[in-house]
């Protein structure tokens, strides 16, 4: 399909008056951090073993329908259940657990699995594996049965999926996945949806600095299955836990709460912008939060929400 400048006027008008536009606020100043999520577009999130991916990715799901309603649908086997998500998603919501010693009342309880429900609905694992084309059938299944307009769909993690080769691929990895995430864009563009791949990278070497040993923050050409992902990825993300002790290019070191989260890539033009950012995780909250020049703790805004 083709366009002449003429076909795209009303959108052109708004480019010329208004400029580029983010997405939707994850809840923390741009100056703060800025990554914004946009529908119509995929994200790609990456990092090392036990660098909290999922628990970031789902800070940022609860963020968004405290602040703009949207509804959203995960696929997460390596967290649980449904009912073991679920669990999760309603102790980030209130910030305290849902079960154990130190755990949410009862009336919390209530309040978050209303809010949860409303908000999310879970793709429960079953023995039988899923292509991704099947995943987004099965998207496309509960929102007709359920009249519910998801505005993100999230695969945690990548590997969780059923690879099917196709002749076009001639067996090769790259070749399928250049297909298939090919795929998955199209899908958030023809859906308006946002779609987000959550992946592993690759095995990297260790590094020995000052006695410690560590494997260092990842690029967005270490994505496991290799730099297909980066040519095709839009918005990518990559999480690292500077090893305790290990000093920052300032020369001062590292706080033992702190994640580094690095935008490696952002399109389209103003939705986030690359760089490292400095994110902490604030245990007894279960949620995360940013320092501002003032080493001020900034939690994100939930607007109505917040003191609730």
């Amino acid at each position: 399909m083709y366009k002449r400048l003429t076909d795209t006027t009303k959108e052109l008008d708004g480019l010329y008056n208004k400029g580029l536009q983010r997405g939707y606020s994850i809840g923390w100043d741009w100056e703060l951090l800025p990554l914004t999520i946009k529908l119509g577009t995929t994200s790609y999130i990456a990092a090392p073993p036990h660098q909290g991916k999922t628990e970031f990715w789902f800070e940022i799901l609860i963020n968004l329908s405290c602040l703009h309603k949207l509804k959203h649908i995960i696929f997460s086997p390596e967290t649980g259940n449904a009912s073991e998500i679920f669990a999760e998603l309603c102790s980030k919501f209130v910030g305290k657990p849902y079960y154990g010693k130190n755990k949410m009342s009862g009336s919390d309880k209530v309040y978050a699995e209303m809010f949860i429900n409303d908000h999310f609905v879970i793709i429960d694992p079953s023995d039988e594996d899923i292509t991704i084309e099947q995943y987004y059938t099965l998207v496309d299944q509960i929102e007709n049965e359920q009249g519910i307009k998801f505005a993100t769909t999230t695969i945690d993690p990548w590997n969780e999926l059923k690879e099917v080769l196709i002749p076009e691929d001639m067996g090769r990895e790259d070749k399928y996945l250049s297909r298939i995430l090919g795929y998955s864009r199209k899908n958030a563009r023809t859906k308006n949806r946002h779609n987000c791949i959550i992946n592993h990278v690759r095995d990297q070497q260790t590094i020995t600095e000052s006695g410690i040993s560590y494997n260092p923050i990842p690029t967005a050409r270490d994505f496991a299955g290799g730099q297909v992902w980066f040519r095709k990825g839009m918005l990518m993300i990559i999480l690292w836990r500077p090893p305790y002790g290990l000093a920052n290019a300032e020369g001062k070191p590292y706080k033992e709460t702190e994640t580094l989260v690095k935008i490696a890539k952002s399109k389209p033009k103003g939705v986030s912008k690359n760089g490292l950012n400095s994110m902490h995780f604030d245990v007894d909250r279960i949620s995360y939060y940013v320092e501002n020049n003032r080493g001020q703790r900034v939690y994100a805004d939930r607007g109505e929400y917040n003191n609730k």
